[in-house]
């Protein structure tokens, strides 16, 4: 299904308008989440908007700490990316702002989740998957879990109280405006043919190379953000790094947001035992569950 976002930057009355992709999430072979009865759930619902989260593009179960309900926890993995999934639930436009490890996603800025911030603006009941750091109209450099000390927020020079921390805010549109479709002009799939394609004052700047002694150089990252070449202490916190080049075409449009945002909503991400130190305990199922189900078929030829 083919979707339209924007990014809002509101007071400045520009926006960035995506087109996204957002189909049927495939299933992650390595892990999935069995107990139907378990408090897990998958979906958090606002009043403007629901979030879900897909680690590899599926749902991650969301939990509750014992005793708190004011923000939902998931599990890190790292070396895997991860997006977020946001559903407009009404029939107006509404501005959401995103802010990862305390940044903006779309500038790469601190949050102060503020209404004159850049937001992703979606249309009546749309629904866009956010996959990472906006670095242009055209790409985003995906979302991956590093440890803390690869972060992006870490590599730029930002790390801060909001580690681990994913703070989604929904504005309603000041005096609503007639909402037509937008379609970019696109050549070759790849590139767009406006000379604001390859503006970028307002994304995410790259983060700089880290030290030898603590990093491969940049070109040796790949699709885990450098994840492989951070510490494998037990005690690491995860971040969110910076991941590989992902095509994901913008464009621009006019939004106002009203000055306070209708939902809050936050998110909290740890490895296992981090959840488990917190008194949460992630429900997987071991392979021998995959084993149990069995499968009916047919023979397949060999493959060699």
């Amino acid at each position: 299904m083919n979707t339209r976002t924007h990014i809002s930057q509101a007071l400045r009355l520009t926006a960035l308008a995506a087109t996204l992709a957002v189909g049927a999430a495939p299933a992650l072979a390595d892990y999935s989440y069995y107990r139907s009865g378990s408090s897990a759930h998958q979906v958090v619902d606002g009043n403007l908007v629901d979030v879900q989260v897909r680690v590899n593009g599926s749902a991650a179960p969301l939990y509750f700490r014992p005793g708190t309900n004011d923000r939902h926890y998931f599990q890190a993995y790292r070396g895997r990316n991860y997006s977020l999934v946001l559903r407009n639930n009404t029939g107006r436009r509404i501005g959401v702002l995103v802010a990862v490890d305390g940044l903006n996603v779309v500038n790469g800025e601190r949050s102060g989740l503020d209404r004159g911030e850049a937001m992703y603006v979606l249309g009546p009941w749309e629904q866009a998957e956010i996959q990472g750091w906006r670095t242009s109209l055209n790409e985003v450099r995906k979302f991956v879990f590093v440890d803390e000390e690869r972060s992006y927020a870490q590599r730029t020079g930002q790390a801060n109280g909001d580690m681990g921390w994913i703070r989604v805010a929904a504005f309603r549109e000041v005096e609503p405006q007639a909402w037509w479709p937008y379609r970019p002009k696109v050549s070759d799939d790849h590139a767009w043919n406006d000379e604001r394609g390859s503006r970028r004052e307002n994304a995410a700047p790259a983060p700089p190379s880290a030290p030898s002694t603590k990093a491969a150089p940049e070109s040796q990252l790949r699709a885990d953000g450098g994840a492989n070449m951070a510490p494998r202490d037990e005690e690491s916190n995860p971040g969110t790094g910076w991941g590989n080049r992902e095509y994901d075409l913008v464009g621009e449009t006019s939004f106002v947001a009203e000055k306070y945002a209708t939902d809050r909503i936050t998110l909290r991400y740890e490895y296992a035992s981090g959840l488990q130190a917190l008194g949460i305990v992630p429900q997987r199922a071991p392979r021998i569950w995959d084993r149990e189900q069995g499968q009916l078929g047919f023979a397949p030829p060999p493959r060699w």
